[in-house]
């Protein structure tokens, strides 16, 4: 009697190691960058609308704050769009995880054969990737409108360090509040802020420009601090305060909401 034979196993990577982690996470990131690609909502507010509000704001702001501050808006004002861009996609991004949520497509990738973080893992990724080509939409817009990194080559990873680290906080933090609840409308809410606090930070005039009892409010707040950062970096002045205070805003946002966020993501993909 002839024995029997199999065909040999494909070498499948076992679903807990460091190899199919790696590889799912990628192909999670791919699937979110090709559907943010082909949705015009997100491309339009994570990159075209960033750029035309840079052209805008310099066209109809640069020349009267100019002439009562003295100084160009332009260096304040790039890095100030650049984050609100950031921002503003996360808050988009957030909303299509809600979809995903409500449409049992976060349970199919719960259910798959794969590494279980790696639907987190390539969503920050992803997250990563968007960032930074806002950022330098953005900075090459900021160029025709004036702008300059004076530090070089290293100015230029310094900015986009400092950006990448304020918007991968946002994007936890609004992960957690996507996945807060099943008919949360915060995401819109933290959307609504975040144009809010477009008009209410360093990035346009001085801190000094603002009434005094507002001034601490301007100086310390989240977005001021990254402004002053990034501007700091591109000019090469000192740093170490703006610098401080967005690491430290950062930090305080992951530790508050990643937790919240890996929680929501299982609750909403185990539905």
């Amino acid at each position: 009697m002839s024995e029997l034979t199999f065909v040999p196993r494909d070498g499948r990577l076992p679903e807990g190691s460091a190899g199919s982690l790696m590889r799912a996470s990628w192909l999670q990131c791919s699937r979110i960058l090709v559907k943010w690609i082909r949705d015009p909502v997100t491309l339009l507010q994570a990159l075209l609308y960033p750029g035309i509000m840079v052209l805008l704001f310099w066209l109809v702001l640069d020349r009267s704050v100019s002439q009562a501050t003295g100084r160009s808006p332009v260096d304040g004002m790039v890095p100030m769009v650049a984050l609100v861009g950031a921002m503003s996609g996360a808050s988009i991004s957030g909303i299509g995880l809600q979809r995903e949520r409500d449409n049992g497509q976060l349970t199919k990738m719960w259910a798959l054969p794969v590494h279980r973080a790696s639907a987190m893992v390539g969503r920050l990724c992803a997250e990563v990737i968007r960032v930074l080509v806002t950022v330098l939409v953005i900075l090459g817009v900021g160029v025709v409108v004036g702008f300059r990194i004076d530090t070089g080559a290293a100015g230029l990873i310094g900015v986009l360090a400092i950006a990448l680290l304020f918007g991968l906080s946002f994007s936890v933090m609004v992960t957690a509040l996507a996945l807060r609840g099943d008919k949360t409308k915060v995401v819109e809410w933290t959307a609504v802020g975040t144009n809010i606090a477009l008009f209410f930070n360093s990035g346009f005039v001085p801190v000094s420009s603002y009434p005094g009892w507002l001034q601490p409010v301007i100086r310390y707040q989240p977005l001021s601090c990254a402004v002053d950062a990034m501007r700091a970096v591109a000019t090469g002045s000192d740093l170490t305060r703006s610098l401080t205070a967005t690491a430290a805003w950062s930090t305080v946002l992951v530790v508050l909401f990643a937790l919240p966020a890996v929680r929501g993501y299982r609750r909403a993909a185990q539905r």
